[in-house]
């Protein structure tokens, strides 16, 4: 298979040179863009829930739709960093003099940092971001932030070859997409494949290398041919269709709890609603959610859910009462009896939830967030804010018998 794809030629009395054929790169570059298209995805994920849709266009562009993305510049940033991570031994043999003279030796190169100090290091690589499993914000010994990192076995049995006692006191160059960002001297060996990689790195310089690093390298770079940023008016219909469909199913439950249990019990339940739908709207701004259609599906849903919890803890009242025990015993035995089912009911939908955040991706994410934090809202809506209010009215008006049952 190699000898259809690589075609082979002399250069020179010592030097060959390797290609591959057109029709090998014709059948490299749909593959180039699937595996772009999952590193961008990561990427914009691990940056919040934004709903991205990534979609193919023609056989090597990618078009990146972000709803509420209020920083494009940042977005196209991260997206286009080829997040290329070699380790490479500096050469110590020769000068940096003589290669900036022109006279760079074979099996070597020349590498720049952010302050343009050159480097030259052995084309070599020892180890690359390939058998990277896992990098992170850490700090180094002077409480700085930086970069920890973690191999796979391969990886680790190479850095540990690395690092061995033999190249003790050699400096070897740390390389992000063709830049020195650190070139630290071996002082001991590493055979656990971890480290941390130090620089002039701020926090959020070093959470977005994070991020690039976690989410792989783009396997050829990405150029932004155009960018666009829309309007909400475009979406005004949709927008507009999402808000009837909440208004008229929050009006058809008012109607439904009030009507079924009247005023008070039904108000009650109202009340809880409309702080559920205040905390949902809350925690999705405290995480920079991006509330699209999806998510309002989940919204709705979230709310039957949280009425729901009410219906169960009425009508199990409405059974004790009818069953002649008293009004604070059939209150009490409404609220303990029916949380078994209510906590059951919860927990079967947070479950489907979280399986659908975790191996989800884009809209998906979206009702999956918000439907997850509606769970704990509804709850907390439905069954404490109820107990409250429902115990201050038996506490001030002493009835004699439980409305919902007469």
């Amino acid at each position: 298979g190699a000898a259809a794809e690589r075609t082979v030629s002399r250069v020179g009395n010592d030097g060959i040179r390797v290609v591959f054929t057109p029709q090998a790169l014709e059948q490299m570059g749909p593959n180039a863009v699937e595996q772009s298209i999952e590193v961008v995805r990561r990427r914009i994920d691990a940056l919040g829930t934004r709903e991205p849709s990534i979609t193919r266009q023609g056989a090597n562009r990618i078009v990146v739709q972000a709803p509420g993305e209020s920083d494009p510049e940042e977005l196209e940033r991260v997206i286009g960093q080829t997040a290329q991570l070699t380790f490479q031994m500096v050469d110590d043999e020769n000068t940096v003099q003589d290669a900036l003279a022109g006279r760079v030796p074979p099996g070597s190169e020349l590498v720049y940092d952010e302050f343009n100090t050159p480097y030259l290091v052995k084309t070599r690589v020892l180890v690359s971001g390939e058998n990277l499993t896992r990098a992170e914000v850490s700090t180094d010994q002077n409480n700085r932030p930086a970069i920890g990192f973690r191999f796979d076995g391969q990886g680790a049995r190479r850095f540990a070859e690395a690092t061995r006692p033999e190249n003790r006191g050699k400096l070897f160059a740390i390389i992000l997409d063709g830049k020195v960002i650190s070139a630290p001297r071996i002082n001991s060996p590493i055979p656990n494949g971890s480290g941390i990689i130090e620089g002039q790195f701020t926090i959020a310089e070093a959470s977005e290398m994070v991020n690039l690093l976690n989410g792989g390298a783009l396997p050829a770079p990405l150029t932004v041919e155009e960018r666009r940023v829309v309007t909400a008016e475009l979406g005004a219909d949709a927008v507009q269709a999402g808000a009837i469909s909440v208004a008229v199913g929050g009006v058809i439950i008012v109607a439904f709890m009030i009507l079924s249990y009247g005023w008070l019990f039904g108000g009650i339940s109202v009340i809880g609603l409309v702080l559920n739908g205040l905390m949902i709207i809350a925690a999705m701004s405290l995480t920079q959610a991006t509330l699209t259609l999806p998510g309002i599906a989940g919204l709705i849903l979230t709310f039957a859910v949280a009425v729901d919890a009410n219906v169960l803890i009425y009508e199990r009242m409405r059974d004790e009462a009818r069953a002649g025990r008293s009004v604070i015993a059939s209150m009490d035995a409404g609220f303990n009896r029916a949380m078994g089912t209510i906590i059951d009911a919860n927990l079967t939908t947070l479950v489907a939830a979280l399986i659908m955040f975790v191996f989800g991706a884009g809209p998906v994410r979206g009702f999956a967030w918000t439907l997850t934090i509606g769970v704990f809202t509804s709850v907390f809506s439905a069954v404490l804010v109820a107990q409250v209010l429902l115990a201050y009215w038996l506490r001030v008006k002493k009835p004699k018998t439980l409305p919902i049952a007469e």
